[in-house]
């Protein structure tokens, strides 16, 4: 885990989310000053910027577990679902899709009445 967090683009992104946690810790400092006034709605979003704060911290982390776990699993060679991965890549989809044929107008007058009443709307628009 510490070789991947010290990789130029997981510092970047510490960086990032320190100074967003930073900025949303001082917008709560700010709002709890003026929630000093005696209004809740200002000391709810002075939790709001602090819970901010919190949030990029943990996602943060949050990714950076993700990327771990990945790279774990691949040099396992197993995808990220658990499933074994054949030698030579992913595995195809088990299930194909089965066409299944849609009525006609001839076949249906519900579709017959659908497709008279759009082009009545298409003969007459309305701007």
């Amino acid at each position: 885990m510490r070789a991947l967090a010290l990789t130029p683009r997981w510092i970047g992104g510490l960086l990032f989310c320190l100074a967003a946690a930073t900025v949303c810790g001082f917008l709560g400092h700010w709002q709890w000053d003026v929630a000093a006034h005696g209004s809740l709605q200002n000391t709810a979003y002075a939790f709001n910027w602090w819970l901010f704060s919190v949030l990029f911290i943990a996602f943060w982390f949050k990714a950076l577990h993700d990327a771990v776990r990945r790279d774990r699993l691949a040099a396992a060679g197993l995808s990220p679902s658990g499933a074994q991965l054949r030698p030579n890549g992913p595995r195809e989809p088990a299930a194909t899709s089965v066409a299944i044929p849609l009525p006609t107008a001839q076949e249906d007058p519900d579709v017959a009445a659908w497709n008279d009443w759009l082009a009545e709307l298409n003969a007459n628009p309305r701007s």
